[in-house]
Formats: C-alpha cells, structure tokens, sequence
C-alpha cells in the first residue's frame, strides 16, 4: 500500500503529478506503465471537478513553465490557459459549491 494512499483523504494535486512522474521514471517496468496508469486515473478523477481556472493554472505551473518558451508547444498551452480562464469568467457559478452551470449552447 503507497503512503500517500487513503480512504479518508484525497491525495493533493502536487503529490499525484510528483508521483505519477517518479513513477513514468521508474526503471522497473510494471511500476513504469501501471503504476503511471492508475496515479493518472486517480488524477483524472479529481481534474474533472476543478474549475477552469484551477486547471489554467495548473497548465501555466505544470506544463508551461516546462516548455521551450520558443517552441510552438508553448504558445498553445498560452492560449488554452488564457481561454479557460476566459470560460470561468464568463460562465454561470454555483455560489454554494463553485460548481460551474453548462450552458446548453457549449
């Protein structure tokens, strides 16, 4: 059983993204592919509750700041950090839980 794992707690953000890429280095070939698998999909799971602007700046901490500020990667990840953010402000929130309502025309 991993350290970080708990039924009572949910890992944070920081500690899934520094595992999963500890675990996408590892030399051992199982941990390497199932390990990186199963601590994506836990990671996964929680992405998908997050407001756009937690995942814009998770884009600009994580991957931006990690990119060839020169390659075209960069000027990407840019735009659709901008453009989430963009969505947040535009879009209707749920002031109780900060949910975000859909908008039938999206």
């Amino acid at each position: 059983m991993h350290p970080y794992y708990s039924r009572d707690k949910e890992i944070g953000f920081e500690d899934l993204i520094q595992e999963q890429r500890s675990l996408a280095r590892s030399k051992n070939p199982f941990e390497r592919v199932v390990g990186s698998l199963c601590i994506g999909a836990i990671l996964k799971e929680q992405l998908v509750r997050l407001a756009n602007s937690t995942i814009s700046q998770l884009m600009t901490d994580n991957i931006w700041c990690q990119l060839n500020l020169l390659a075209p990667e960069s000027v990407i990840v840019e735009i659709a950090s901008e453009r989430l953010v963009e969505k947040r402000e535009a879009s209707l929130v749920c002031p109780e839980c900060g949910s975000e309502f859909w908008r039938a025309d999206e």
